[in-house]
């Protein structure tokens, strides 16, 4: 009787802790299923940092939790990637993007931001030492009292059409102050210098690479640029970008005055193009 006593007893408790387990279990799922449902919408928001700790609670609860694994080691990739920006150390960033990207199962939004930060970046690696490049010969033609030719220069910096990028911050501040203080001088000298916040096509061809703009009004005029075709728009664009000249910043007028300055002066685009290096 006493072994029988014993044995319903054992059984109770057996079932009691078995009860407790499952239910602790259930629990534990629950919890983990919304910490990653929450880090996603996060993640969906911008909400990084809150995110991340979404993440890490719901590894407390469930430690071999394959999507929250997955979705912390992206994460914890793109946050790098955005603090290496912070820093400056572009390189670096792309590097981080491209993991991120690469992540197996993770999440699709990071993967696209990622690649789209990614091909950010590449332009960004690009451009950015060729305008460091030019903003230094800007500054020493301005150093030798050259301010239009300098102004030329910075043209190439301040027309590029991505400028207000986080990216080229301190390129396009410093450009910007050297063209003020350029204008402030010509100012002096004399000459009209057209406001920074008028976008006409005069202001345009001021400071376009290449052109000699005292020659615009006696060799310039809209009957030989109408005669220049999109075909040699398209062929001068593929000649500039041979010479390592980014086209994108100009439109395609002032591509037909950089053609039509190339026969003034009975050279090739190329070699008007190595003028804006």
């Amino acid at each position: 009787m006493r072994k029988r006593t014993w044995f319903i007893v054992t059984l109770i408790v057996a079932v009691i802790f078995i009860g407790y387990g499952f239910t602790k279990h259930v629990e534990n799922q629950k919890y983990y299923d919304d910490s990653l449902k929450q880090a996603v919408v996060a993640i969906n928001y911008g909400h990084y940092h809150t995110a991340q700790i979404d993440l890490e609670n719901a590894l407390k609860k469930k430690k071999n939790g394959a999507e929250a694994k997955n979705y912390l080691n992206q994460l914890e990739l793109y946050r790098n990637g955005l603090a290496a920006i912070d820093q400056q150390n572009y390189r670096s960033a792309r590097t981080y993007f491209q993991k991120t990207a690469a992540q197996q199962n993770g999440l699709q939004v990071l993967v696209s931001r990622a690649s789209s930060k990614q091909a950010e970046l590449k332009e960004v690696l690009q451009e950015l030492p060729l305008f460091k490049k030019t903003y230094q010969k800007a500054k020493i033609l301005s150093t030798n009292y050259e301010y239009t030719a300098s102004n030329t220069k910075l043209a190439v910096i301040l027309g590029y059409g991505n400028i207000q990028q986080v990216y080229y911050r301190d390129i396009y501040k410093q450009a910007k102050q050297l063209k003020t203080y350029n204008d402030r001088i010509l100012r002096k000298l004399g000459y009209n210098v057209s406001d920074d916040s008028q976008s006409s096509k005069q202001a345009d061809d001021s400071f376009l690479p290449g052109v000699d703009s005292s020659a615009n009004s006696s060799s310039l005029n809209s009957a030989d640029l109408k005669k220049i075709t999109a075909a040699q728009v398209k062929t001068a664009r593929q000649d500039l970008e041979k010479e390592g000249v980014n086209d994108r910043v100009f439109s395609d007028y002032q591509i037909k005055l950089v053609i039509q300055e190339a026969k003034r002066q009975g050279v090739s685009v190329r070699q008007i193009a190595r003028e804006f290096k």
